[in-house]
C-alpha cells in the first residue's frame, strides 16, 4: 500500500485527532513517543515498519504493504488503573473483525490475537508518566496479506487466508482506530470489569498447561483465566499463582 491510500484517513477520524501517515518508518510507537507531550489523541500509520518491536524488545517482523501497522497515543489521568488495557484493545480488534465475518478468534493473554492456533495480530502498549497523566502508546500489527515465504518462529496466519477476499486497508484501519478509541473511553470510565465477561469467552489460554520460568518464581500449572483486573491466574500444586507479565510464561 502506498502512502496516498492513507491520505484520507484523518477524514474518517474525529477532528481533534492528530494523524501522521508514512510510507516507511522505523517504528510507529517510537515516532509517537518522540513527539512532545500533548493532550490530543495521536495516530501514526505506515505501510512499512523497518524496526518494529514486540513485547520485551523482541522484533516485530513484517513485510511492506502486507500488514496494518499503526499506533495510537491516548492520555489518561494518572489515577486510572491501566491493568487490563491491552486486553481491552484486543477485544476491540475482535469486535471489528467479527463484522468482517471472521469468527473463532481467540485472545492470548495479554496481547496476541489468534485464529486456529496461529497468530493474526499483536499489540504492544508502552506507557510513560507525564505529571498527572499516563501517556499511553498502543501499537498494533495485523497480518493482512503476507508472501508465502515469510519467515517467523511463531506460526502465523493473515486475513487473506481466512476470508479469501481483498481487504480495503484504509477502511479496516479507520474501523480499528475508531473502535479502539471507543473501547478506551469505556475503559476510562468503567475500568476493565466492564469487559471481563467478553474476555472470558475468547480466552486462548483457558485450560492450557503453562510453565513460568523466572528463577525467582518457577512453577507450572493450568490457566484458570483472569481476575477482574486482567491478571492471569494459574492453578499449581501450591495454589493459585497470579501472573502479571508474559515474559517468562510458556505453553507446554
Amino acid at each position: 500500500m502506498n502512502t496516498y491510500n492513507y491520505t484520507n484517513l484523518s477524514s474518517y477520524l474525529s477532528d481533534d485527532i492528530q494523524c501522521f501517515v508514512f510510507d516507511s518508518i522505523s517504528s510507529t510507537n517510537d515516532y509517537l513517543a518522540q513527539l512532545a507531550f500533548c493532550m490530543k489523541t495521536q495516530v501514526c500509520v505506515t505501510s512499512e515498519q523497518t524496526c518494529g518491536k514486540g513485547q520485551y524488545n523482541r522484533k516485530w517482523l513484517s513485510q511492506k504493504d502486507a500488514s496494518i501497522i499503526l499506533s495510537i497515543r491516548r492520555v489518561f489521568l494518572s489515577r486510572i488503573l491501566l491493568s487490563g488495557l491491552s486486553l481491552v484493545v484486543g477485544l476491540a480488534l475482535v469486535d471489528v473483525l467479527e463484522k468482517y465475518g471472521i469468527f473463532d478468534l481467540k485472545l492470548k493473554w495479554p496481547n496476541d490475537l489468534y485464529f486456529k492456533d496461529k497468530k493474526l495480530a499483536g499489540i504492544l502498549i508502552e506507557n510513560s508518566l507525564q505529571g498527572d497523566y499516563h501517556s499511553v502508546i498502543i501499537g498494533l500489527g495485523l497480518n493482512v496479506d503476507f508472501n508465502e515465504d515469510f519467515q517467523c518462529e511463531t506460526p502465523w496466519i493473515d486475513l487473506k487466508k481466512i476470508i479469501l477476499i481483498p481487504i480495503d486497508k484504509l477502511h479496516l484501519s479507520k474501523n480499528l482506530i475508531n473502535k479502539i478509541l471507543e473501547y478506551l473511553d469505556i475503559f476510562e470510565s468503567s475500568g476493565f470489569d466492564k469487559f471481563y465477561n467478553e474476555w472470558s469467552k475468547i480466552d486462548y489460554l483457558l485450560g492450557k498447561q503453562v510453565k513460568h520460568t523466572n528463577k525467582m518464581q518457577l512453577f507450572s500449572g493450568t490457566c484458570l483465566g483472569i481476575n477482574h483486573e486482567g491478571v492471569l491466574l494459574v492453578e499449581t500444586q501450591c495454589g493459585i499463582k497470579l501472573v502479571y507479565s508474559s515474559e517468562f510464561l510458556h505453553l507446554y
